[in-house]
């Protein structure tokens, strides 16, 4: 109920009680709970009649639409060709499998800030970006329906510390097939990705 509430804000700065009971159909006393709850988490806030995004839920705008989005993630590669620094997954979908380092790009990272955080945080590995290799999108299937759509930015970061490789062709079976692949096929690639600061 409360999703249905905010996305009215992705097409209206300022809204009345009354024109978000008319184009949610939700009744008053159901509402006037949820914009409570909503205003006391700072989500929205009341200006005289009016309710709207409090400024540090501006950041929800792009996920308050109903359709699934794609989630940008990002793997990265320590080692060489054949060896490589690889970890057992503890989370679906893909628990158990050995991986390749990685996950969410946060809000305001560049890439190598990406690779220092998640090195740092899930492996206490010290390690700096080196070199972006590529972007592809991942569709994950399960009985024929996909489940998951993932933005993939492959790169290669180093480091002084001394790590555990794993010899990937030794351990196919053992790794996500799409990790295996970009490891085999675009290791020898090179992309830019540029960081773009806009203003509202």
């Amino acid at each position: 109920m409360e999703k249905k509430i905010l996305e009215l804000f992705l097409y209206n700065n300022k809204l009345k009680f009354n024109e978000i009971e008319k184009q949610t159909k939700i009744r008053s006393n159901k509402l006037s709970y949820h914009l409570k709850k909503l205003i006391k988490e700072k989500i929205l806030e009341l200006q005289g009649e009016f309710y709207k995004l409090s400024e540090t839920s501006e950041i929800l705008i792009p996920y308050l639409s109903s359709k699934k989005h794609v989630l940008s993630v990002i793997l990265i590669h320590l080692g060489d060709a054949k060896n490589v620094f690889l970890h057992s997954r503890k989370k679906r979908p893909y628990k158990n499998k050995l991986s390749l380092p990685g996950g969410r790009i946060l809000l305001g990272e560049n890439l190598n800030d990406s690779v220092k955080r998640i090195m740092k945080e899930k492996h206490n590995i010290n390690a700096k970006l080196k070199t972006i290799h590529s972007v592809s999108i991942e569709h994950l299937r399960k009985k024929r329906k996909i489940i998951h759509s993932y933005l993939l930015v492959f790169v290669t970061a180093q480091t002084k510390d001394k790590i555990n490789l794993t010899n990937i062709d030794k351990n196919k079976s053992k790794i996500i097939s799409s990790d295996y692949s970009l490891i085999k096929k675009d290791l020898n690639k090179k992309i830019d990705i540029k960081n773009i600061f806009s203003r509202v």
